[in-house]
């Protein structure tokens, strides 16, 4: 009785171990879309890790089209240092595309993300 018992639970066991494997190779529906070499002529996600000129701090961007209170002048992105993140608003780093030396690491990118850049793009060109 106890060896049918332990091996009915084995199968159980099994069983569900191989239902969780097979849930987990699907792809989800909101998966991120296939990373692709960005051109940084163009808005970069956010999310997105960059060294600009003239600067030793690395920056990771977290939104676009900002602009700077202080200045009243309006920028292609806003950044915080990298990796400390948003310490306070004075180490909001504001810059123009036209400063990226190079891209370190790609943002999330999702389809929604380059319809929005997309746009955001188009808007900039018309000013």
């Amino acid at each position: 009785m106890k060896i049918k018992f332990l091996l009915m639970l084995t199968c159980i066991t099994f069983t569900l171990l191989g239902c969780n494997q097979a849930a987990t190779d699907k792809p989800d529906k909101n998966e991120e879309v296939k990373e692709e070499n960005l051109d940084p002529t163009k808005l970069l996600p956010i999310g997105t890790v960059v060294k600009l000129s003239k600067m030793d701090k690395s920056v990771m961007i977290y939104g676009y089209n900002q602009i700077q209170v202080s200045t009243n002048k309006q920028f292609d992105y806003i950044a915080v240092p990298y990796p400390e993140g948003n310490i306070s608003p004075d180490y909001n780093v504001f810059f123009n595309r036209n400063l990226i030396e190079e891209v370190l690491h790609n943002g999330y990118v999702t389809d929604e993300d380059k319809k929005i850049r997309h746009v955001a793009d188009r808007e900039e060109n018309t000013y």
